[in-house]
């Protein structure tokens, strides 16, 4: 199983191209609020009372914990893509005939899909850090890295479920490669990153806190924005803020249930688990037709 896993990381460094388009929607969402609505998202927070200066960090850090949950999903299935490349060479009969079990070929695939999007997510928070640090704003204090360490490996498990799963539905590349572009698009959307949550129709945000990833940003944003937070709305009511982080999706409610941090830790794990389950479960009944 090792061996494969390395056999798949080699295949996908080896592809520029496909290592560059997996994390593509990353850079088009820290594009797109840099150049337009970091100061449209800033100003807004301003005219609820926040001082410019804690609304440009709040927001900074609340869109750039989003982009590193969103990483955990493009490069997972970016790396997954594999699974369908085998396919359409027929390299997998190869595999069927030899001794090694079909359990450790999809195992093989799935850790390299983790380890990858581990290290791609990773370097995005390192990244995400760096531009807060330049914009002005502070660094997370190291006390916090092991949490988002922690979050960062409960989110990757999550996507790395979900697109496996996703993945062992297609056959050929063509339509992987038009599921992609998909995905690609409207997963800042489903996110709840591209626009704060409080700003969708009802029906859009009841998609949002149902889709497990959607946790993952959640979590990260509660680290990284918790110490601006506090200083922003010192000697503010707490309804005050409350408002703004439901509205911005800083905490999820499903109806008067306020979603806690040990919920959605929860609800990333058993998506994990479900969709690995149903990921091999499907995967092994092709390799029997």
């Amino acid at each position: 199983m090792t061996a494969f896993a390395v056999r798949n990381l080699r295949l996908y460094f080896r592809d520029r191209s496909a290592v560059l388009f997996s994390i593509l929607a990353v850079f088009i969402t820290f594009g797109l609020y840099v150049l337009f609505l970091g100061d449209v998202y800033a100003g807004n927070m301003a005219e609820s009372g926040i001082f410019p200066a804690y609304a440009d960090e709040i927001m900074d850090n609340w869109v750039m914990a989003g982009i590193a949950a969103e990483a955990s999903v493009t490069v997972s299935h970016g790396v997954l893509g594999v699974i369908i490349a085998d396919k359409a060479h027929r390299i997998t009969k190869d595999f069927y005939v030899s001794p090694v079990k079909h359990s450790a070929l999809t195992g093989g695939y799935m850790i390299c899909a983790f380890v990858v999007s581990v290290f791609m997510t990773a370097g995005t928070f390192v990244l995400a850090q760096g531009y807060i640090l330049l914009n002005g704003g502070s660094v997370l204090a190291a006390v916090k890295l092991p949490q988002v360490l922690g979050v960062i490996f409960l989110v990757n498990f999550s996507s790395v479920g979900m697109m496996s799963f996703f993945v062992s539905l297609f056959k050929s590349q063509q339509a992987y490669a038009s599921a992609s572009t998909v995905i690609g698009t409207l997963i800042g959307f489903v996110m709840g990153i591209y626009l704060p949550i409080g700003m969708y129709p009802s029906v859009v945000q009841w998609i949002i806190r149902c889709f497990p990833i959607s946790h993952g940003a959640v979590l990260l944003r509660q680290i990284m924005m918790e110490e601006v937070m506090d200083e922003a709305f010192a000697g503010m009511p707490a309804v005050v803020r409350e408002e703004i982080c439901e509205g911005f999706g800083v905490t999820y409610y499903f109806g008067d249930i306020k979603v806690t941090a040990l919920m959605s830790v929860c609800i990333l794990l058993g998506a994990g688990v479900v969709f690995m389950g149903l990921a091999c479960a499907n995967l092994s009944k092709k390799q029997k037709l």
